[in-house]
Order: C-alpha cells, then sequence, then structure tokens
C-alpha cells in the first residue's frame, strides 16, 4: 500500500491543484465579468430609489432618479432626505447643485474621476486584477432584488477591500462596501428602495429649486468650473519612494476657491482607488502634521519647506501618511520611476 500511494498520490494532488487552477480561473473570469457588467449597468440602466449611505455612527439618506434617452444623454437627479437640504441635477457633463438654506447655486463641470453610488466601478478595469483578487461569493437579497456578491480582495495592505452586491438581472450594484485590513466594513452604501426601468422622463430629473432660485435671485457660482478643468504640467514636485500598484493619472497645475496662485496636483490609481496630492504655498503657520478621515477617505498634511502637502483618498491611513513623506521638490531629490 506504501508503494502505491507513494506513485499514485503526486498525480491526485496534481489532479487536484490543476482543477484549483481551473477554477480560480474560472471565478477570476466570472467576477470581472461581473464587474463590466456592473460599471456600464450603473451609467445606462434607468432606475430610482433611496440611498442609504453609512460610515461610523452617521447615516445618511438621499434619493437618486437616473434616466437615459435615446440618444444616448444621461441625467440624474440626487436629493439628500435627511440634514440641510441639497439637490444635485446631472445633465451629461453639467452639474447643477441647489443648496436652500445658503440660497445658493453652484455650476460646475462633472467630474468624471469621482465616482458615485452605485456608479462606483471605473469603466476601464485596468489594473483591478494586478492589485485585487476577484471572486464571487453568495447571493443575497437587497431592496426586494436578488443579487450576486462579488469581492474584491486587496493583495497587500496598501489598499482597501471592496464587496459589491450586483442584481442579477440588470447588474445595477444594490449594495457596495468598503473594507479595512480586518475584513470589517468602514463605510457602506445600499438601495433601501429601487425601481429598476421604465421610461425616460425629463420632469422626474428636473430641479424643484430652479425657478424659486431665480425668482429669489439666489447666488450663482460659476467658480467651480476653474477648478475642473487643470492644466497639464509638470509641477516640480516627485514622490521618492514608488508605491506598488499605483500609478500616475495626472499631473497638473490648477486653481482651487480660496488659493492664491496655482496648486500642483498629482492623481495616483490602483485601477479602483484613486489618491490625490496636493501642494501650495503656506501662507500661514501650519503643524509640522495633522491627520483626518471621513468614511473611507483618509487625508494627511504635512509640511515640506515652505509648501503644505495634502494627500487624500479611499486607501487605508498608513498609505496616505506613506505617499506624503514621499513627497519632495524634483530639484532636491532623485524622481522613483
Amino acid at each position: 500500500m506504501g508503494k502505491r500511494g507513494s506513485v499514485f498520490v503526486p498525480f491526485v494532488l496534481l489532479g487536484l491543484a490543476g482543477a484549483a487552477h481551473a477554477a480560480d480561473s474560472a471565478a477570476l473570469n466570472d467576477g470581472a465579468a461581473w464587474l463590466k457588467k456592473m460599471a456600464t449597468a450603473s451609467r445606462q440602466q434607468n432606475y430610482s430609489g433611496t440611498i442609504f449611505y453609512q460610515h461610523g455612527n452617521s447615516v445618511e439618506t438621499s434619493r437618486v432618479t437616473h434616466f437615459v434617452n435615446a440618444a444616448g444623454g444621461e441625467f440624474e437627479k440626487l436629493e439628500t432626505l435627511d440634514g440641510p437640504a441639497r439637490e444635485v441635477i446631472r445633465s451629461n457633463d453639467q452639474v447643477i447643485c441647489y443648496l436652500p438654506n445658503a440660497k445658493t447655486v453652484l455650476i460646475e463641470e462633472r467630474n468624471r474621476s469621482a465616482r458615485n453610488f452605485p456608479a462606483l466601478i471605473p469603466e476601464s478595469l485596468h489594473g483591478i486584477n494586478e492589485n485585487y483578487k476577484i471572486r464571487t461569493e453568495g447571493i443575497d437579497r437587497v431592496a426586494g432584488y436578488d443579487c450576486q456578491w462579488i469581492a474584491l480582495e486587496p493583495r497587500d495592505n496598501l489598499r482597501y477591500g471592496r464587496r459589491f452586491c450586483a442584481e442579477l438581472g440588470s447588474s445595477l450594484p444594490l449594495r457596495a462596501q468598503t473594507m479595512n485590513e480586518k475584513n470589517e466594513p468602514i463605510e457602506s452604501f445600499a438601495f433601501t428602495q429601487l425601481t429598476l426601468g421604465g421610461q425616460f422622463s425629463r420632469e422626474r430629473v428636473k430641479s424643484k429649486y430652479a425657478e424659486k432660485s431665480r425668482a429669489q435671485n439666489w447666488r450663482v457660482d460659476r467658480s467651480a468650473f476653474s477648478m475642473a478643468q487643470p492644466t497639464p504640467a509638470d509641477t516640480g514636485w516627485v514622490l521618492t519612494k514608488a508605491m506598488p500598484g499605483f500609478k500616475k493619472l495626472m499631473e497638473a497645475k490648477r486653481s482651487l476657491g480660496g488659493r492664491t496662485g496655482a496648486v500642483s496636483q498629482i492623481v495616483l490609481s490602483d485601477g479602483l482607488a484613486a489618491v490625490s496630492i496636493f501642494i501650495e504655498p503656506m501662507v500661514q503657520p501650519q503643524p509640522a502634521q495633522a491627520a483626518s478621515h471621513q468614511g473611507a477617505v483618509n487625508i494627511f498634511k504635512r509640511v515640506q519647506g515652505n509648501h503644505v502637502v495634502t494627500v487624500l483618498g479611499e486607501a487605508p491611513a498608513a498609505t496616505i501618511m506613506q505617499i506624503a513623506n514621499s513627497v519632495e521638490l524634483k530639484q532636491t531629490t532623485a524622481t522613483v520611476q
């Protein structure tokens, strides 16, 4: 029996290993296919419903209505249901935000790099497989619809994990969670009520404050237009230590409200999470460094010479701090490619 075992066991293990590899590949392909369908569904499906957002002890609810017309135009209306009233109207790339309490209308161009639930999956999945293990999990039920859980497990401790539950028919994400290193949710979105499909209705995505704002002469702020279009440029700042998995998407100089002069900006991404680096002249004394967070977004500031470096993004605090501490002027250090 011993000899027979020594002959057959390696072949049995080899067979099992091959089967496991095939299963892993199938799960990856299936998970990646789900991600592609989810990215498309959140932008091309008609839907309306109530969204529940939780981070820490804070809870927010809002109502969203999203339509795509026959010509492919995208229209969306988002209203807060608790706290200060706020209404956001989007027509393709134009965004108008109404703030009734402040009697203010903010007009800006859509920031395509910013993603809001349920449109949390980028249209391009480049980089995701390299930085995350993609797997399908169980079937669940959210807002009366059956949905498939898809998990993105980080391959290192530089990024958060993600979980999405996609509706079985349309692939629209119904629930999303950001997971910390202990696999605990630190931020979550979910539909608590949802209507899928329906015919395009321009009336349902019109503002209820538009006429009132004109009649009462609310203040109109268009300053965000100058912030929305950064000027690509060599900022003169570099990262002295490369961050595995993060690649530079943009380097530019831009104007920010309340700032004097241009602010340098560098944007990094691992295919899913984005991290923004802002460098600006220090106009008044600042603490040597400061850290804060809101939900899954960590923020770290440090003084570098006579400049202030601010780094923020949906990544662990240690990652954000590590990026901030590696930012230096190009003239004083060698660039790490």
